[in-house]
């Protein structure tokens, strides 16, 4: 009788307990005014054979942006550096960095040894800069080297130069122009393609006149083509045309079989835009909206060993419409049906996402058997969403960071 008069008597206290506590008035909490965490992204994170981590740092007078890395027949891994976005003038920085630089990896892209300059006969007006370099090993087995030119006249960009080594990148040809007429140019690193009918496509953003003066403008997409392996070139007669504020900027493209390519581009629009071509790069579909969300920020277009597609973009809602920030977190997409579509992102570096301070930019891709080898920019950023890149001392964040990351499951 004891326990049981306990137990009703603990069982009326908590239903009184519970009926004064409903009685109690509770404020009213606005949405808007609950202070939310920013955390980090919900979505799926890479797998890493080894994790992300800072090989080469930026110094005063180099901020090492766009670098492109090609696989040797030996093995070895060679890499070569722009003068980056240098925090000095540019005439200063083409002083100083005559040439590009060259790293060499024995161990898939573990450890680097700086080679020194580029053996290579350069005698084009501006200089290796600001936007990138790619490698591809041609069907003929020779490398082949491109890089954009910096010419200050021309707001940054210029014609981008080639040259074709025959010995594994120990020698090169002198750097030869790209196409013509001189203007407004660029190309961004890693983005060189050869088609299975041999040719050369160089995917490049143009400014005309009357479309703006310099890269953040209203950038058209198209190419430059060659079919007698780089000795002549023509372009594009219909380019990809997209009516925003920056157009399509800095393409990429990668072949889909046949005559057929698929163009990727930054935009500010709040997406990456697509477009395609079925005639080799002569003409391009009007653009249009893919389901991956970024900002006028950078991205790389590579084909996986398996036929699979992969981009590698920073995945983050624009500050504003047109705008170029944030640049974090940097991550991948997949597509297996030719660009039609794609898979959900998955993050390589989140660094600097909840303070948007940083900048994950311009990867560049290496292939190897036990995954994919990623290279990058990582710069310190304005959460506001300028350029300043931290003042005079913002040099001291970050480098350049390498990645293996495992091969995406099919």
């Amino acid at each position: 009788m004891i326990l049981r008069f306990l137990f009703v008597s603990t069982y009326l206290l908590i239903q009184i307990f519970a009926l004064v506590q409903a009685s109690v008035v509770k404020p009213v909490v606005c949405v808007s005014e609950i202070k939310k965490e920013v955390d980090v992204p919900s979505l799926k994170k890479a797998k890493f054979i080894v994790a992300p981590e800072i090989f080469i740092r930026h110094t005063a007078q180099c901020l090492f942006i766009g670098q492109g890395a090609i696989l040797l027949e030996n093995g070895d891994i060679l890499m070569a550096f722009p003068s980056g976005r240098p925090p000095t003038d540019v005439k200063q920085s083409a002083k100083n960095f005559p040439l590009p630089t060259l790293y060499r990896s024995k161990d898939n892209g573990r450890t680097w040894k700086k080679e020194g300059s580029i053996n290579m006969l350069l005698n084009l007006a501006g200089n290796v800069s600001d936007g990138g370099i790619s490698f591809l090993r041609l069907k003929d087995g020779r490398l082949a080297f491109l890089a954009h030119r910096n010419v200050k006249e021309l707001f940054g960009g210029g014609l981008p130069l080639i040259s074709i080594s025959d010995n594994d990148g120990k020698t090169w040809s002198p750097a030869q122009l790209v196409g013509d007429p001189e203007g407004v140019w660029y190309v961004m690193n890693d983005r060189l393609v050869q088609m299975d009918n041999g040719r050369i496509l160089v995917p490049v953003a143009h400014m005309p006149k009357e479309l703006g003066t310099y890269e953040g403008d209203r950038n058209l997409g198209l190419c430059f083509f060659s079919d007698d392996n780089g000795k002549t070139w023509a372009k594009s007669v219909k380019p990809a045309d997209l009516n925003d504020a920056r157009g399509m900027a800095e393409p990429s493209i990668a072949c889909i079989g046949g005559n057929s390519l698929v163009m990727l581009a930054r935009t500010g629009s709040g997406y990456l835009y697509s477009s395609h071509s079925d005639d080799g790069g002569y003409t391009w579909s009007i653009p249009e909206p893919t389901t991956m969300m970024a900002a006028c920020s950078p991205l790389t277009l590579k084909t996986l060993p398996d036929g699979r597609l992969i981009v590698f973009y920073d995945h983050a809602q624009p500050l504003k419409k047109g705008a170029f920030f944030p640049r974090t977190p940097l991550v991948y997409a997949i597509s297996s049906d030719k660009g039609k579509s794609w898979g959900e992102p998955v993050v390589i570096d989140d660094d600097g996402f909840k303070s948007n301070d940083r900048q994950n930019i311009y990867p560049s891709v290496c292939f190897v058997k036990e995954g994919i080898l990623v290279v990058w920019a990582t710069i310190v950023a304005d959460p506001e969403g300028g350029f300043g890149n931290g003042g005079k001392n913002g040099w001291k964040i970050g480098g350049v960071k390498r990645a293996i990351v495992a091969y995406p499951e099919n």
